[in-house]
């Protein structure tokens, strides 16, 4: 009888689960819809939000590095530049990105901006070049003491220490000087900015002796004997020691293709010099006398 009770309690009990698990309903203190909308709720509101913050931070990092990089090439075409030098004793022809060119003379440079060429026609100097320049924007050269414009036009630039000359052979030049003076000049004439930064003029002078350099003939004019063998010494890449006090003038000439103690024994007895080899490359410059 006990076992009968039993079988007729698991019956049922099997009967109640069958029901319950067909119907596939839960009975909870809130409605279902409740229930699912709270779910929802959860689901939508909260891991959306940490998505959106996630993205705009990448966002401001990636905008913030596109401007990093454009800046950085910007400023790589803006101010990357060629410097092109010629050391003591060489000449050197180079070409300018729209097909200027400029002959360097010794101990010369110049630089310019590549990527910046088109937008700006611009070129540092020092030392001394002959420029001939493509018609175009404005091209400007750059030293210490002046500054050349010009638009297409050939000329010379003497740019050393305390001495800015510019010489037209042709079209037309601007030069100004650091303080504001401005001078116009065109071919065969020559301007020269002065200590004060004033400009002289002089017109109809004869240009071959400004650009015979070209040539690798040097002629001098009543040239101080100290500035002589400054050129010699820069056109041969020779050292001159000149333990003199002589503040005489020399006018006379010399080619390049003789050597340089060729051209000592031509310039120093005209002056009451000689010279002497200390070494190679080394010449010292004493009175005739000693």
């Amino acid at each position: 009888m006990k076992q009968n009770n039993q079988h007729i309690d698991l019956i049922a009990i099997d009967r109640q689960s069958k029901a319950f698990f067909t119907d596939g309903k839960f009975h909870w203190k809130k409605s279902e819809a409740d229930i699912w909308a709270n779910i929802e709720g959860r689901i939508v509101d909260q891991p959306k939000g940490r998505l959106l913050s996630v993205n705009f931070t990448l966002a401001k990092w990636i905008a913030a590095a596109s401007i990093i990089i454009l800046f950085s090439a910007g400023s790589l075409l803006r101010f990357y530049s060629i410097t092109i030098e010629t050391p003591a004793g060489q000449h050197l022809e180079a070409m300018l990105p729209d097909q200027s060119k400029v002959k360097l003379n010794a101990q010369s440079s110049i630089s310019y901006n590549p990527y910046w060429w088109k937008i700006n026609r611009e070129v540092k100097l020092k030392g001394e070049a002959f420029f001939e320049v493509q018609k175009g924007k404005k091209f400007t050269v750059v030293s210490t003491k002046g500054i050349t414009q010009v638009l297409g036009t050939s000329f010379n630039i003497f740019a050393r220490e305390e001495i800015y000359k510019v010489t037209c052979i042709t079209g037309t030049v601007k030069v100004r000087s650091r303080l504001g003076f401005e001078a116009i000049i065109k071919p065969n004439s020559q301007a020269e900015v002065n200590r004060n930064g004033e400009i002289t003029v002089l017109t109809n002078i004869e240009t071959f002796p400004e650009i015979s350099w070209k040539k690798n003939i040097f002629l001098f004019t009543a040239t101080p004997v100290h500035s002589v063998f400054t050129e010699i010494e820069r056109q041969y890449g020779v050292s001159i020691d000149t333990k003199i006090d002589n503040k005489s003038l020399y006018t006379g000439n010399f080619n390049r293709d003789q050597n340089v103690e060729e051209i000592l024994e031509y310039v120093c007895p005209a002056l009451g010099l000689k010279y002497v080899r200390k070494s190679v490359g080394k010449y010292l410059i004493v009175p005739k006398d000693e």
